[in-house]
């Protein structure tokens, strides 16, 4: 990630994805907050892509994630047409599933999120596959667990 990017959004920590994102009206409340799903929605694109980025696609006859858990901590409102940055990390992994990170930076952190991830294919748990057990590790810095 480019440096003067974390330094405008007040990026604290290493993250290996990083998406600028502009708050849109369809996000807020009435107050022109964000609504407190609609985090959940955005950080959904990039674990969309961060899935894809390992080389996978999302079709119900192939592995792919699930949520099973989520923790989220609301730090600062953010509101319409704000500029924020949305980050993403992969801490950890064990063989049906691994962690995702999420958070929302304007300012330094507005919002963070914790999602466990179940690899499942047929309604059932399944191994992650291996050319994306791979580049978790290798790529995103993941640890085995």
């Amino acid at each position: 990630m480019h440096g003067s990017l974390l330094e405008e959004f007040g990026v604290e920590g290493e993250w290996n994805v990083a998406v600028r994102h502009r708050i849109r009206w369809a996000e807020c409340d009435l107050y022109g907050h964000v609504n407190h799903a609609a985090y959940l929605v955005m950080f959904e694109d990039l674990r969309v892509e961060h899935w894809r980025s390992l080389g996978q696609v999302l079709r119900a006859d192939q592995p792919g994630p699930v949520v099973a858990k989520l923790e989220a901590r609301y730090v600062r409102a953010t509101g319409f047409e704000d500029d924020v940055l949305l980050t993403l990390r992969v801490p950890s992994l064990r063989n049906t599933s691994f962690v995702h990170e999420y958070a929302m930076w304007k300012d330094g952190l507005c919002f963070e999120c914790k999602a466990l991830l179940v690899c499942v294919q047929n309604g059932l748990s399944t191994p992650i596959p291996e050319a994306a057990r791979k580049l978790m590790i290798e790529r995103d810095g993941a640890k085995a667990g």
